[in-house]
Parts: C-alpha cells; sequence; structure tokens
C-alpha cells in the first residue's frame, strides 16, 4: 500500500513540476501565423444580428448592464447564448488572442479568444481593431 501511495505521490509531482513547462513550450509554438487562422476561420453570419466589426464596450461604457460572461466558447455558441436569453440586447466576441481593456479606476480587464460578455441595454462601443468583433440583437 505504501509503494502505491509513493507512486500516486510521485506521479503527482512529476505532473505538477511540468505544467508550467509545458505551458511555456505551447506559449512559444504561438506565432502570427496560427493567430491568422484563429481569426479566419470564425463563421460570423448570424441571422437577426448586426455585426460591428473590430469594436468591445467602451472602457467609460455602463458595465453595470453586464448580463453574463462565458469564456472560451465558439461564435456560434454565443449566438446561442444571446438567443435564448431575451435580456441580452448585444455582446462582444473576442476574437484575437488577447485584449486588455483599461478601466475607469486605472485597471484592466483581460480577454482572450472565445470569451464573450453579453449586455442588456445600448453599446456603447470602443475601438478593438482584430481583438474583438460586437453583434447587436436587431
Amino acid at each position: 500500500m505504501k509503494k502505491i501511495a509513493i507512486l500516486i505521490a510521485g506521479v503527482t509531482l512529476v505532473l505538477t513540476a511540468s505544467t508550467p513547462l509545458m505551458s511555456a513550450l505551447i506559449r512559444s509554438d504561438f506565432d502570427d501565423e496560427t493567430y491568422d487562422e484563429i481569426t479566419e476561420t470564425e463563421v460570423s453570419d448570424h441571422d437577426g444580428y448586426q455585426k460591428i466589426e473590430n469594436v468591445a464596450q467602451y472602457k467609460d461604457a455602463n458595465w453595470n448592464n453586464v448580463v453574463c460572461s462565458v469564456s472560451n466558447i465558439s461564435l456560434s455558441e454565443a449566438f446561442d447564448i444571446a438567443d435564448g436569453n431575451p435580456v441580452i440586447t448585444y455582446f462582444f466576441y473576442t476574437k484575437g488572442y488577447k485584449m486588455v481593456l483599461e478601466t475607469k479606476d486605472g485597471g484592466y480587464r483581460l480577454f482572450r479568444h472565445g470569451d464573450t460578455v453579453f449586455f442588456t441595454g445600448s453599446p456603447w462601443w470602443g475601438s478593438a481593431p482584430g481583438l474583438a468583433d460586437g453583434y447587436v440583437k436587431l
């Protein structure tokens, strides 16, 4: 029994120690060519929405009207969420690898590819070239 416990502890230690190394290796393989593939493979046509390219919620806009935020989803899943909730009137979808938005108080919000924020009310867009697109229900 002790041998099994020692074996499990050893395997856990190896896996835990190798995780940061593997993350570093994976991230170092990410290049501009891969980034272009991500942004070009997204399907953006969906009935019932107006697409506004290269925008996200402006930092000085009212962020109190966030309905929900969902990470690492496809654009199709984002439409499904918005379609299924009548309170949602618009959203932005992060299409770039990583996007940092400043906040009014000097902080920041970090979004990665596939992160989507759903809002109610009227949008106040800010520029986000190559990083995000906005969608408004018609």
